[in-house]
């Protein structure tokens, strides 16, 4: 027996099909989302592979927070020595301000607190925090807690969702975001205060070669700024820069093999002690060599830095492009600090008879070049 439909089985059928095409399409769309969603996370943790830097850490964090959920603003505040600082956000300008005060500072701590997130839809009723949000026009918000356990805490807050209220979904993502992010951070922290260390201990030593003598107290500390101002003015890049800076403060270190009574001698030297006095870059270089971190431009500022354009420097007398570039860059700052400073044998010259020496001495003694992109520095300097 054949079965026939009617006019309302086939009406019933086709609402059936219609509804069944409707939940399909939000299933593609549910799974569209969650596939995005799971991208970008992969693409988080993708960024922040290597990362040792926390604001690189910080702006990672925030450009996918936002790409994830919808809203107003996103913010990081960090915990720095008991103070909490706003590191990062993404909102229109100016509507970052509430996290400077004390709504944004208590949000945080009370993430902190609870070691993970949650959310408040209806801050504006909050017992606490509910006037403040009123003042800064913040409806809703979703915050999770950075690091909780380590040394570089923060948290990540969300404020003003586009659509609607916050979700369990939100949070989980954020909360994604916020475990991805606490490891690098707490990483980059802990580097930073290892350079932080690192530098301290090269300061240290620089410090101690000047004490020698006081003619030369505070020469490389000078030496260092001179050179890290040229560097700028030339804009190498910031890894470059904290080379100069580490090259700088060890240029003299070999002086620590000299005796004193050449240091400080009131007088010239003889001959011989010309010939002792030479010997400091290579002393310095030998004493550096087996530190890893130095090795490259940092020792080249080290044993050249005494090398002249035309060959008649020290120790090796390279000539022009011979000397490696961190030597022909401290070259010009060292040789400007001496002939500033008051010696045993002569009182230090004034800063424009020093500039004039080096621009009539460029392309001899110094690298014509950096002497030029030097003398304009400090001549905008002093004219500021």
């Amino acid at each position: 027996m054949i079965e026939t439909f009617t006019e309302t089985d086939w009406k019933r059928l086709q609402e059936e099909l219609q509804k069944a095409l409707l939940e399909a399409q939000q299933l593609s769309a549910t799974l569209a989302d969650a596939w995005e969603e799971l991208t970008l996370l992969y693409e988080l943790a993708e960024q922040l592979r290597g990362v040792l830097d926390i604001d690189q850490a910080v702006e990672l964090a925030l450009i996918h927070a936002t790409d994830i959920v919808s809203v107003e603003g996103c913010g990081v505040l960090l915990k720095n020595e008991g103070e909490w600082e706003l590191q990062g956000v993404t909102c229109p300008i100016g509507r970052e301000e509430w996290l400077r005060f004390d709504l944004g500072r208590q949000i945080a701590e009370e993430a902190l607190k609870r070691r993970r997130g949650f959310i408040v839809n209806d801050i504006a009723q909050h017992p606490q925090w509910g006037e403040g949000a009123r003042i800064f026009g913040i409806f809703n918000i979703v915050v999770v807690p950075l690091n909780p356990g380590g040394h570089a805490q923060g948290a990540l807050i969300a404020w003003n969702k586009k659509s609607g209220e916050f979700t369990s979904g939100d949070l989980k993502l954020l909360s994604t975001i916020a475990a991805q992010t606490g490891g690098v951070l707490e990483s980059a922290f802990l580097y930073q205060r290892l350079q932080e260390t690192f530098r301290g201990v090269v300061r240290a030593m620089a410090v101690a070669v000047d004490a020698k003598s006081r003619w030369t107290a505070g020469h490389s500390i000078r030496v260092t700024r001179y050179a890290v101002e040229l560097a700028h003015a030339i804009k190498l890049p910031g890894s470059e820069i904290e080379k100069v800076n580490l090259s700088g403060l060890l240029h003299d270190m070999g002086k620590i093999g000299i005796p004193d009574a050449i240091l400080d001698k009131p007088g010239k030297l003889t001959e011989e002690e010309w010939k002792v006095m030479k010997q400091h870059p290579i002393i310095g270089y030998e004493m550096l060599k087996d530190i890893w971190q130095f090795r490259g431009s940092i020792l080249d500022g080290v044993l050249y830095h005494h090398e002249r354009i035309d060959g008649r420097g020290y120790p090796f007398g390279l000539k022009g492009d011979e000397i490696p570039f961190m030597g022909r860059l401290l070259a010009i700052a060292d040789g400007f600090d001496a002939m500033t400073s008051d010696r045993p044998y002569r009182a230090g010259m004034p800063k424009e008879k020093a500039l004039e020496v080096l621009m009539e001495c460029a392309g001899t003694q110094w690298d014509k070049e950096l002497v030029k992109a030097f003398v304009d520095m400090q001549r905008m300097q002093q004219g500021a």
